[in-house]
C-alpha cells in the first residue's frame, strides 16, 4: 500500500480468531456503511483460515482491506496495537476504530462515536449506559461483566461504566502515543491498560451509548483462565502506575 494516501476519516481495526463466517457479513455492512473506510483484519487463525478470508476478500474486491496474518493466538491487544501500527503508517487517517469481528457490534453506531470524539481522544462504546441496548446475552454473561466492570472502575478509578466493551474509537494523537509505548498485557485487560495510559497521559475519555448483540457464529474466546488473567493483569496495571 502507498504511505501517501489521500486523507480519509476512518480506519478500521478488527482482531480475529477463526471469524471468516462472520467477517463476511460485516465486512459487507461496513463498506456499505462506510465506503472509503480503510480495514485491517489481524488474524491469529491457521493458513486453511487464511485462504478462506484471502477468497472474501476477492469477493468484496475492495482495495482498502488489509491483512495481517500472525498464525498464533497472541492476545487481542497485541493485535489492535499490530493493527493501529500498521494503519497508522499506510494511511493517513484522522479516526481509527477497533471492534469486534463477532458481528457483536452494529456499525451504526461508529457514526455517533465520531460525534463525540470531536470533544475526546478515546471515545468508549459503552453498554451501560442509558440509551445503550443488549439483545441475546445470557443472564450470567451480563452479570459476570457488570461485575467485572464495577471491580475494574473501583480499582482504576476512570469514572467509565465499560471498560470491557471492544468497540472504541481514537483520534489519531492517541493512537501515535499508544504505538509508541511498551503496553504490558496482551488479552483482554489490554482495553484496561490502554484507557488507563491514555487517561495518566492527559488524553480525554469519554463513553457513548452503544447496541451489543451476542454472537450468532461461532464461539466466544473469554473463558475462566482469560477472566483469571484478567483480574491479574488489572491489578499489574495499577501497581506498576
Amino acid at each position: 500500500m502507498n504511505a501517501k494516501q489521500e486523507p480519509e476519516d476512518l480506519s478500521i481495526i478488527i482482531p480475529a480468531y477463526f471469524e471468516s463466517e462472520n467477517l463476511q457479513i460485516l465486512l459487507a455492512k461496513i463498506c456499505a456503511e462506510f465506503p472509503k473506510a480503510f480495514i485491517c483484519i489481524v488474524d491469529d487463525s491457521d493458513f486453511k483460515e487464511r485462504k478462506k478470508l484471502e477468497r472474501l476478500a476477492q469477493t468484496l474486491k475492495n482495495n482498502r482491506l488489509n491483512f495481517i496474518f500472525r498464525y498464533v493466538k497472541s492476545g487481542r491487544g497485541s493485535a489492535v496495537i499490530d493493527g493501529l501500527t500498521y494503519m497508522l503508517k499506510t494511511y493517513n487517517t484522522y479516526y481509527y476504530v477497533e471492534m469486534d469481528a463477532d458481528l457483536a457490534h452494529d456499525v451504526r453506531d461508529i457514526k455517533k462515536m465520531q460525534l463525540k470524539a470531536r470533544d475526546a481522544d478515546l471515545v468508549i462504546g459503552s453498554r451501560y449506559l442509558p440509551g445503550s441496548r443488549i439483545t441475546d446475552w445470557p443472564v450470567r454473561r451480563l452479570i459476570q461483566s457488570r461485575i467485572i466492570n464495577a471491580g475494574l472502575n473501583l480499582w482504576l478509578g476512570l469514572n467509565i461504566s465499560d471498560y470491557t466493551n471492544d468497540l472504541r474509537l481514537y483520534r489519531r494523537q492517541a493512537v501515535r502515543y499508544l504505538v509508541s509505548i511498551r503496553l504490558r498485557e496482551k488479552g483482554f485487560i489490554a482495553l484496561s491498560e490502554i484507557a488507563y495510559k491514555l487517561s495518566k497521559q492527559g488524553f480525554t475519555l469519554t463513553e457513548v451509548a452503544v447496541t451489543f448483540t451476542d454472537r450468532k457464529f461461532g464461539q466466544s474466546n473469554a473463558n475462566f483462565s482469560e477472566l483469571l488473567a484478567s483480574l491479574v493483569g488489572a491489578i499489574r496495571i495499577r501497581l506498576r502506575s
